[in-house]
């Protein structure tokens, strides 16, 4: 998968068209509850595809609908939640697919309405204990008690269950993960959810923060009260893994590279690519970035 740093990468994601290009190999681990360079992979490109909008969504989709993407790969979609500004998908292997496993992936911020999600910062009550972004809460709502009671009725209590998301969907992933423990959680660009305490009704929880370089996104909301939850997996400017590396060590990396500055005088570089710490948030530089670790 190659780099990509346009504006339509950040702003458009959906329209991708090829998926799962160097897949080779690489069979997804649903025994591991670890950190996976392959699972983190596999739920990254999941992540992405999540943006790809069907028929169903929009009046005219060109190229592969998200079904024919998984059939590809062995994969099925059981079920599409559409609610309001919420998107999610419950995804699992075919029936007659090893290794037998389910994942539930939720979009990010795809429409002007998610912006005033992201924008809704007040701290509220957690229905489990704390304080959440109030946004992030009232976006969960949405679809929170349909996609647990799809998880009840396709997911039996033995299957490995992973939850992931990016951007936005990475916050609402963190919340699913709060009311319905996963396998572990994978998320990627994800903003600060809660406070402390709602921190603690993921104890237990395998929580893997994947961060790109300057990803902009993983800096908002203001860290008081909320902070970030899990294993740091940090990318560095050279494109390795760092994992839970001290607040330093990141603020020290993330001034060695900047491939474009806002006091350019290349307007039509401004018009064409995303300033870094934009165009570090794009779902396809964290899959471009970790399929060439796998």
């Amino acid at each position: 998968m190659d780099f990509d740093n346009s504006w339509d990468a950040v702003l458009k994601p959906g329209k991708a068209t090829v998926y799962f290009d160097a897949l080779g190999d690489t069979t997804f681990e649903a025994d591991s509850s670890s950190y996976s360079k392959i699972n983190a992979w596999w739920m990254a490109e999941l992540c992405r595809l999540i943006y790809r909008q069907g028929s169903d969504e929009i009046d005219e989709a060109t190229g592969p609908t998200r079904k024919e993407v998984l059939a590809r790969v062995k994969l099925e979609e059981v079920e599409f939640f559409n609610e309001g500004d919420t998107e999610a998908a419950l995804i699992k292997p075919a029936e007659t697919s090893e290794p037998q496993f389910a994942a539930v992936v939720l979009r990010g911020t795809n429409d002007p309405r998610d912006w005033l999600t992201d924008f809704n910062v007040i701290p509220d009550d957690w229905v489990e204990g704390g304080l959440v972004h109030r946004g992030f809460a009232k976006a969960f709502d949405l679809v929170g008690d349909k996609v647990i009671a799809s998880l009840n009725n396709h997911v039996p209590a033995n299957c490995p269950l992973f939850i992931a998301g990016h951007s936005l969907g990475a916050a609402l992933a963190t919340l699913l993960a709060s009311r319905r423990r996963p396998h572990a959680l994978y998320t990627f660009g994800s903003p600060r959810v809660g406070d402390d305490d709602f921190g603690e009704t993921l104890d237990g929880v395998r929580i893997f923060r994947v961060v790109n370089n300057r990803d902009v996104v993983t800096t908002v909301p203001p860290p008081l009260p909320f902070h970030h939850l899990g294993e740091l997996h940090y990318i560095t400017h050279k494109g390795d893994m760092l994992v839970n590396p001290d607040d330093e060590t990141v603020a020290q990396d993330r001034l060695k590279r900047d491939r474009f500055s806002f006091f350019s005088l290349d307007f039509k570089n401004l018009f064409t690519n995303a300033p870094e710490p934009i165009a570090d948030h794009a779902p396809v530089n964290y899959v471009a970035h970790l399929e060439r670790q796998v």
